[in-house]
C-alpha cells in the first residue's frame, strides 16, 4: 500500500486537520493516515537544516508501516504562524490536485497539513537523490518549469469565486512580498557609491543603476497584468534532485500565485549569482531555447520571457549589489569579475 496516498476518505475530503492544543508525532501521523490508527509507530528522528523565514523546525522521520512492515520515511516541517495567519507553503499543499499529471518535475507526496492556532504541520514524502549541476540542467528546469506553469494556470483559472481572497493573498504583487530585501535592490546603491570611492573602476556605476528603479516598475506593471500561475521560485542546488533521470522538486517554501516566466527569471537569476559570465550566458541560451519550444502556443512566449526578464533583474540586481556579495568578491580577488557583471546588467536597460 501506498502511504503517501492511502486509498482512504482523505481522497474525498481535505488533506488538512485542524487542532486546537499540541500533540505527539504519532497522533498527528494517525490523523493523517487513518489505516494506522491504534497501531504503534516506532518512530526515529533526524533533525534537517532549515533556514527559510518562519521555520521553527524540519524532520525526517523514519518508520515502518505497521499495516505491511515497509518502511516509510517522512519529512515534517513546522512553520509559525503570525496572527493566527496559515503560511504560503501550508495553502499551496492543501491544493489537491494543482500538479497532478506532471511529467517533467516529481514532487514530494503530501500526507497531509495540521494546522493549530500557532503553527502549520506539513508532511511531506522524504526524497532522496543526487543534487544536479544547475548549469546543467537548463533544459530539463524548462520542461518542468513550462509544465508547471501550465498546469497551475489552469487550476488558478478553474477556482471557485469563494477561493478569490486566499488567491489574491498569495498573489506576488501583494506589499508583504514586495517589500522584502531581496526584492529592493535600490537598497543596496548607497554601499555601491562607496565602492566607487574605494575603487574607480565602479566609480559613477551606483547613478547608472538608479535607471533600474522606474524600469523595474514599468516591467512590474505590465507583468501583473500577464497570466498567473504558481511559481516555485527557489530553484537551488538544495532544491533539486536527481534519481533515475527523474528531475525531483522539493521545499515550496518561497511558492506565490507568480506569472507565466517568473520560476525562469528566478533560476536564471540564482545561476548569474554564482557562475562566472561564460557558463551562465551557455546555461541561459539553453534554457531559453528550451523553454520557447516547451511553452504552449496559447500563451504569448514574448511576454513570458518579458516576466522572466522582470525577475531575473530584480534577483540578480539584489544579489550582486548586497554588501555581502561585494566583500565575498573581494575576499576572493574576484572584482573584475563582479564588474562584468555589472556591465552586463547595465546592457539589459538597452533592451527594454
Amino acid at each position: 500500500m501506498d502511504v503517501m496516498n492511502p486509498p482512504t476518505r482523505r481522497h474525498v475530503a481535505s488533506k488538512t486537520h485542524y487542532r486546537w492544543q499540541s500533540a505527539s508525532l504519532e497522533s498527528h501521523l494517525h490523523a493523517l493516515v487513518p489505516q494506522w490508527e491504534g497501531k504503534t509507530l516506532e518512530i526515529t528522528t533526524e533533525v534537517l537544516g532549515g533556514n527559510a523565514s518562519f521555520v521553527n523546525y524540519v524532520r525526517h522521520h523514519r518508520l515502518q508501516d505497521p499495516c505491511t512492515g515497509q518502511p516509510v520515511e517522512v519529512v515534517e516541517k513546522s512553520i509559525r504562524k503570525i496572527a493566527f495567519i496559515g503560511s504560503q507553503e501550508a495553502r499551496f499543499h492543501r491544493a489537491d490536485g494543482m500538479l497532478t499529471g506532471s511529467i517533467h518535475f516529481h514532487y514530494p507526496a503530501c500526507l497531509g497539513v495540521i494546522e493549530t492556532p500557532w503553527e502549520s504541520l506539513i508532511f511531506t514524502e522524504f526524497v532522496r537523490g543526487k543534487p544536479p549541476r544547475m548549469h546543467k540542467i537548463g533544459k530539463p528546469l524548462a520542461l518542468g518549469i513550462a509544465e508547471l506553469e501550465t498546469l497551475s494556470h489552469d487550476y488558478l483559472q478553474a477556482q471557485p469565486l469563494v477561493k478569490v481572497p486566499l488567491l489574491w493573498s498569495m498573489d506576488f504583487f501583494r506589499p508583504w512580498f514586495q517589500l522584502r530585501p531581496r526584492f529592493n535592490f535600490s537598497r543596496c546603491l548607497p554601499g555601491l557609491v562607496k565602492l566607487g570611492l574605494e575603487d574607480e573602476r565602479f566609480a559613477g556605476l551606483a547613478e547608472r543603476f538608479k535607471a533600474f528603479v522606474p524600469l523595474t516598475r514599468k516591467m512590474a506593471a505590465k507583468a501583473r497584468r500577464s497570466e498567473r500561475c504558481i511559481s516555485h521560485m527557489d530553484y537551488l542546488q538544495k532544491n533539486l534532485f536527481v534519481d533515475k533521470s527523474q528531475l525531483h522538486l522539493i521545499d515550496w517554501s518561497e511558492v506565490k500565485v507568480g506569472r507565466i516566466g517568473f520560476d525562469g527569471g528566478a533560476y536564471l537569476g540564482s545561476l548569474f549569482r554564482r557562475k562566472d559570465m561564460k557558463v551562465f550566458l551557455a546555461a541561459q541560451a539553453e534554457f531559453i531555447e528550451a523553454y520557447r519550444a516547451a511553452l504552449p502556443e496559447r500563451f504569448d512566449v514574448e511576454r513570458a520571457l518579458r516576466n522572466l526578464r522582470y525577475v531575473f533583474l530584480l534577483t540578480a540586481l539584489f544579489h550582486c549589489l548586497r554588501p555581502e556579495t561585494v566583500a565575498e568578491y573581494k575576499e576572493r580577488d574576484r572584482m573584475a569579475l563582479l564588474l562584468e557583471k555589472y556591465n552586463y546588467l547595465l546592457g539589459m536597460l538597452d533592451q527594454e
